[in-house]
């Protein structure tokens, strides 16, 4: 079974066995209309007068940054990540020009927290980056007095440790993550609190270490229900189900789910509302129901190709070729994989990409197209050697030399 798509963080769609967080703005499970920069036009006033007109000036009005601040929160709650982080930048932008550090470094925090829920990781590590020496810098100005500061410590933290787990790096991950907690406690931060306890319940899954995940997803839930926030209860009652689901406990996973997604759906989250109709796919399937799970799948593509997320849809465009190709409709499986392809390139997606042409190789050798499958597997053993995958390299090798062999003979 492909659990890619179990975890969420804030953010964020799913990582290979996983959970997707993000920050309490986290996605990974860290934590969106299109508002972009507004402008208002005031139309001139004419006054007109036998054969005279006097038409006076228009004087351009500035935007309000506070609100379109706002917007961009809006936009990334809703999912509608390509336009929050379009707005963000303006934000901060206006924002260098009039030299407030705290507002920069909580703007830089918004924008490491888009580029995660969209996947670049390696973008969100270096504008968090900057937002956590910001805040260190301006907490040390404070004597660690502003409990602001060290807010915006915790949650950098918590981003930051979600984009290294999306990296692998699960140790360097647990320990950011438990400063973070560390930090919110010594303030009573209660959603950061509860950020930490998700995100540290995320990484003890990574871990396979499922019986603390479940104590610290419970705490989280907790501590969620009484500070309120929808967005973030139904990020942890997501990874939650996902937890449930990897131990085989389906109908506490399809409960939980449901229940996550009418929250979703309420607050008006597209990519929430997208990533949990994945998982639930992922709950059918493995039932047994595969017709059901590819309604779902199918619904989950719209809502991921609708705000931009590239690498959650070539996951799930995966999934869906998988099933067609189980259901033996090879043609719809073919274009599935190709799609997948396009996708995982176009969010430079490694992983994704590889996955994509091995399942696409695969069908061309079970359909008899060996000159193709060939080609492609040589495609996957360049990804895989670049990506330091030696296991699935070696594998990917024997498959080359047997169909070589084949051909020869």
């Amino acid at each position: 079974m492909n659990n890619s798509l179990l975890f969420q963080n804030r953010f964020f769609l799913l990582k290979s066995l996983g959970i997707l967080t993000a920050s309490a703005g986290v996605l990974p499970v860290s934590l969106g209309v299109g508002v972009g920069l507004l402008l208002l036009h005031t139309p001139p006033f004419t006054f007109i007068g036998g054969q005279s007109m006097i038409v006076l000036a228009q004087t351009p009005v500035k935007p309000d940054i506070n609100a379109l601040f706002k917007s961009g929160i809006e936009q990334f709650r809703q999912g509608l990540f390509p336009e929050a982080l379009a707005t963000f930048k303006t934000v901060l932008e206006q924002q260098q020009k009039q030299g407030k550090p705290e507002e920069i470094a909580e703007t830089l925090t918004y924008i490491g927290e888009v580029y995660s829920n969209l996947g670049n990781d390696t973008e969100a590590l270096k504008v968090l980056q900057q937002a956590l020496t910001s805040y260190r810098q301006l907490n040390q100005q404070a004597e660690n007095k502003n409990p602001e500061y060290q807010t915006g410590i915790s949650r950098s933290l918590n981003l930051i440790g979600f984009s290294y787990r999306n990296q692998n790096k699960v140790s360097e991950a647990l320990k950011l993550h438990q400063e973070a907690l560390q930090i919110a406690q010594s303030i009573n931060d209660r959603p950061n609190i509860a950020e930490a306890l998700h995100n540290l319940a995320y990484d003890y899954s990574s871990l396979k270490q499922y019986d603390q995940a479940l104590k610290f997803y419970q705490d989280a839930r907790k501590v969620r229900e009484e500070v309120g926030d929808k967005r973030d209860l139904s990020r942890t009652l997501n990874n939650l189900g996902a937890l449930y689901l990897v131990q085989g406990d389906t109908q506490k996973a399809l409960e939980i789910y449901q229940q996550a997604l009418a929250l979703r759906r309420q607050i008006g989250d597209q990519a929430g509302v997208g990533r949990l109709l994945g998982n639930m796919a992922l709950l059918y399937r493995q039932l047994g129901d595969d017709t059901q799970a590819l309604v779902y799948l199918k619904q989950a593509s719209e809502f991921m190709t609708r705000i931009a997320d590239h690498t959650g849809a070539a996951k799930i465009h995966n999934l869906i070729g998988e099933i067609q190709e189980k259901l033996k409709q090879p043609d719809q499986a073919l274009s599935s994989y190709q799609k997948a392809i396009e996708l995982a390139k176009l969010a430079n997606d490694q992983n994704n990409l590889s996955t994509a042409l091995n399942n696409l190789a695969t069908l061309y050798y079970a359909q008899g197209e060996y000159s193709q499958a060939l080609q492609t597997w040589k495609e996957v053993l360049a990804i895989l050697e670049k990506t330091g995958n030696q296991k699935a390299a070696q594998e990917t090798q024997l498959r080359i030399e047997e169909l070589e062999k084949k051909q020869g003979g």
